[in-house]
């Protein structure tokens, strides 16, 4: 879209809420008169108004390429928390972007080589760096983040980014004022000319979504029904369906459907740069709601702001048991530990999450390492040369890096490290690429910048509390809202799949063929039969190497269709 007077050129994905609050001010300000109701047209004119300060002042989720012809200067810009992807490439004579990398992969200066430290940081955590990619020379824009380059140089900027103040301490204000500003939130994402939907899992955050509808307006839920009771979450969608007064459409992620062609198409669609494997299941779910729907609303960030995860309370109890034995103690029990774990259908069975606990507890920032697929004392093992380099470095230092240069106690830090670096780097990839692969625009009013800010002004003893419950302050607000314990009292689940059960039968073909007898696709980054004796160990149940199957088989794809090397 141009400006009135052509001079700025814009090329934007996603989508301005306060569109109209900034048409009120810049008709006031400057006598801008709207020619349409579209969004878009807002960003050249505040561009023009307020110059490159616009783009803080938008609200929503966005990627934005702004040229201004007059001072022929590109602007690349990105929301605060990076929930719209804008991938970088600059060779020092010209910069390119886009949404995808497969955008970028068609320019031929777009190297097709593997970064190392970023493979290896890959492996080691199932996604890319939250700034990097996989690839050599191609990077991701920070979120919250400003670039401007000309014919005198490139700068960038950060215009926002979380915090955490501790100015809140009472509940019931808390919660007061959180139910007031999400339903005001809600409201305001509601704003379409196309049906919208709420996407409804059995938690907490996506409750507090539909629970925050208007009563006028009608939004049906959308939910993945699982045929392992472990893992199906119906009867607690069914409950909240009922409690808001809306029809739900469950889409079934059953045996016999075509998992290997699913688990092509997620690939593709996050670009090799994700092997979290809730986005199977994610994907299925956006397929399905888009037949209905155009818009959804999701209940995603909450965890990362409200303090939803048990990695928190570990965070906690680690920094209190660390100095109990040595490092080599607690790296012997993790090994003791593992040992002993078996293939299991669990996310994370009991022997599982005792090894993470001890091994993270070994670590010098053991809440870097909790979520770990591929653990430290594996690498020299199973690395070739490809990845043994010294240049290759740790791949758990950047998010430890996030986490010891935040400011406040090691809750805060937690959190903190959480925002700025595993959001934009899982969660919100596996939200954005899935549902924009089907054409589903969904939105997520927990990341609002109003309610970021709220959850960042909180006590942490509003989030967690000693008998170890979590999301304090979304539970009580739940409950305010007229949801009864059945859910404001259920532990945390996730959106999980069953893994194992898929690579048993499903994917097991495809897992043969390119973890045993097309293995040598990994080298020169891992050796071919180191490769295949941990698949074949996996198999026999001798260990559980199920996060690190799926995230190899998902470079494996990723390779075999852009042809990476």
């Amino acid at each position: 879209m141009l400006s009135v007077d052509g001079r700025v050129v814009i090329v934007y994905n996603g989508e301005i809420y306060n569109d109209q609050d900034l048409a009120r001010a810049l008709a006031k300000q400057v006598g801008f008169v709207r020619r349409t109701s579209c969004d878009a047209e807002i960003i050249p004119a505040a561009y023009a108004a307020w110059g490159e300060e616009a783009f803080a002042r938008f609200e929503g989720m966005f990627a934005i390429a702004l040229w201004d012809r007059q001072t022929k200067t590109l602007f690349l810009a990105r929301d605060g928390v990076g929930i719209k992807p804008l991938y970088v490439h600059d060779d020092g004579r010209a910069i390119s972007f886009a949404s995808e990398l497969k955008a970028l992969l068609v320019d031929p200066r777009t190297p097709r080589r593997f970064s190392p430290p970023d493979l290896a940081h890959m492996l080691a955590h199932g996604y890319a760096p939250p700034e990097r990619t996989l690839l050599e020379g191609v990077r991701q824009l920070a979120p919250g983040s400003i670039l401007a380059t000309s014919a005198n140089g490139t700068r960038e900027r950060r215009f926002w980014q979380p915090r955490r103040t501790h100015e809140i301490d009472n509940l019931q204000s808390a919660t007061e004022e959180f139910v007031n500003t999400f339903s005001t939130v809600v409201r305001e994402q509601l704003a379409s000319d196309v049906d919208v939907g709420v996407l409804q899992s059995g938690g907490i955050d996506s409750s507090l979504v539909s629970m925050a509808l208007p009563q006028a307006r009608i939004v049906p839920l959308f939910s993945v029904r699982f045929a392992e009771r472990s893992h199906d979450e119906s009867a607690l969608v069914d409950y909240v369906a009922r409690a808001s007064g809306r029809q739900v459409t469950y889409i079934d992620l059953a045996p016999g459907s075509d998992i290997v062609a699913d688990f092509r198409e997620v690939v593709d669609a996050v670009d090799g740069q994700l092997s979290d494997a809730s986005a199977l299941a994610c994907h299925r779910l956006s397929e399905i709601t888009r037949r209905h729907v155009k818009v959804a609303l999701s209940g995603d960030g909450a965890d990362e702001f409200f303090g939803g995860y048990p990695t928190y309370r570990a965070t906690a109890m680690a920094s209190g048991l660390r100095g109990w034995m040595p490092p080599r103690a607690w790296r012997l029990l993790a090994r003791g530990m593992r040992a002993v774990a078996r293939g299991s259908d669990e996310r994370l069975s009991a022997p599982e999450k005792a090894y993470r606990f001890f091994h993270g507890l070994s670590q010098a920032t053991p809440h870097a390492t909790w979520r770990h697929y591929f653990p430290s004392w594996m690498q020299g093992k199973v690395y070739g040369a490809g990845l043994s380099g010294s240049d290759v470095g740790d791949p758990f230092s950047g998010y430890a890096a996030a986490f010891d240069e935040a400011k406040g106690d090691v809750i805060d830090q937690a959190l903190l490290a959480d925002q700025t670096y595993y959001l934009p780097a899982d969660l919100l990839v596996k939200l954005d690429r899935t549902s924009m692969a089907h054409g589903l625009e969904v939105r997520v009013p927990m990341l609002d910048r109003r309610i970021m800010e709220f959850a960042g002004r909180l006590d942490h003893r509003l989030l967690l509390d000693r008998t170890g419950s979590t999301k304090r302050v979304l539970r009580q607000a739940l409950s305010l809202m007229g949801c009864g314990d059945v859910v404001t009292k259920a532990p945390k689940r996730g959106f999980n799949l069953p893994i194992n059960s898929l690579l048993r039968q499903e994917l097991g073909s495809l897992a043969n063929r390119f973890l045993d007898r097309e293995a040598d696709i990994f080298a020169p980054y891992l050796r071919p039969d180191e490769v295949r004796s941990l698949w074949r160990s996996h198999v026999a149940g001798r260990s559980d190497e199920k996060y690190i199957v799926w995230t190899l088989m998902t470079l494996a794809v990723w390779c075999e269709k852009e042809g990476i090397c």
